[in-house]
């Protein structure tokens, strides 16, 4: 077996009692999972320990496969195409979803090439510094910015991380230069080093810098409130900028248009389940996400209005690949 594969869980001991409501007529094919990301990362993690929970409830093998690039396009055409034969569903980043068809070509239909299955966590974009920067607060770092205009990061051009940080820049009149990475760890690590003035990150990666023995100072998170892992950073909104209060990054489960809905229905029900596990849910907020577990239609309407969302913005600041 290809070394990149890893079964997570073998068919649960005979007699586990199932979830409530949860319908165990699965094929006996053991279920793949696309993963868009190398192993080891938050996002991989949080797949893994779902698929596990899944795996024991739905009585189901499922075998994980990571096949990260081209910002998680990769993976996701795999599940696509896959056949309905082969039960398949796949990790997806909201980005890749909601940014990346706007600015490159993708080798599939993202608007009716999937059927979303079920939001795993939420997490807010947060703003940081280095502990040495003089701004304390956000409005300080405006003020400052005004004055002396500073340089922010990202994971790279054309991400969500840089989207979001142009919002900031129009939303506080800034004239910050933006400065992309190649990923989020090198962005981080000029930051620790102080030769970029700020980065726009995600707290999964961002985290374990902040805090009182941490390297990293957060000025402000996206979204409507603050986040449960770090009840001490207040939110854009609460500081001015309510148009930030939208911005999030969001992960996934979603699978082919060919996949039935019965199966649909069965995947989301035991992952949501899953997520109400305590070491899960434990998981996901010490890496600076939300559980959510959404799924039916209200999910599917997160799905169709995120590209607009998105779509808008990268229009409006004129946002490409190369800048």
């Amino acid at each position: 077996m290809n070394s990149k594969r890893n079964v997570l869980k073998m068919v649960a001991a005979a007699g586990m009692v199932a979830v409530s409501g949860l319908s165990l007529a699965q094929s006996a094919k053991p279920v793949r999972m696309l993963l868009p990301l190398a192993p080891g990362g938050g996002s991989d993690t949080i797949g893994r320990a779902v698929a596990n929970e899944m795996s024991k409830t739905l009585n189901v093998t499922i075998v994980a496969e990571n096949k990260p690039g081209a910002s998680g396009t990769l993976a996701l055409n795999d599940v696509i195409r896959a056949p309905a034969s082969n039960p398949t569903f796949g990790l997806v980043l909201g980005s890749t979803l909601a940014v990346v068809p706007h600015l490159m070509k993708v080798p599939y239909d993202s608007v009716n090439g999937i059927k979303p299955v079920v939001q795993l966590g939420v997490t807010p974009f947060v703003l940081l510094v280095n502990k040495n920067h003089p701004a304390k607060t956000l409005a300080e770092f405006v003020a400052l910015s005004k004055r002396n205009p500073q340089s922010f990061g990202s994971y790279g051009a054309g991400t969500s991380s840089h989207v979001a940080g142009e919002a900031f820049n129009n939303a506080a009149g800034l004239k910050q230069v933006h400065v992309p990475y190649k990923g989020t760890a090198p962005a981080i690590n000029d930051l620790l080093g102080s030769q970029v003035d700020s980065v726009v990150a995600d707290f999964g990666v961002a985290g374990q810098h902040l805090g009182k023995d941490g390297k990293l100072r957060a000025l402000a998170v996206t979204g409507p409130s603050r986040s449960e892992g770090f009840p001490d950073v207040p939110t854009f909104g609460e500081q001015g900028y309510p148009a930030m209060n939208e911005l999030v990054g969001w992960i996934a489960f979603v699978t082919s248009a060919n996949t039935s809905d019965e199966q649909v229905a069965t995947w989301a029900k035991a992952a949501a389940a899953a997520l109400r596990v305590p070491e899960v849910r434990q998981r996901l907020i010490g890496l600076g996400y939300v559980p959510a577990g959404t799924h039916g239609k209200e999910f599917d309407k997160i799905v169709a209005d995120e590209p607009v969302r998105w779509g808008s913005l990268i229009k409006a600041f004129k946002i490409t690949l190369e800048n």
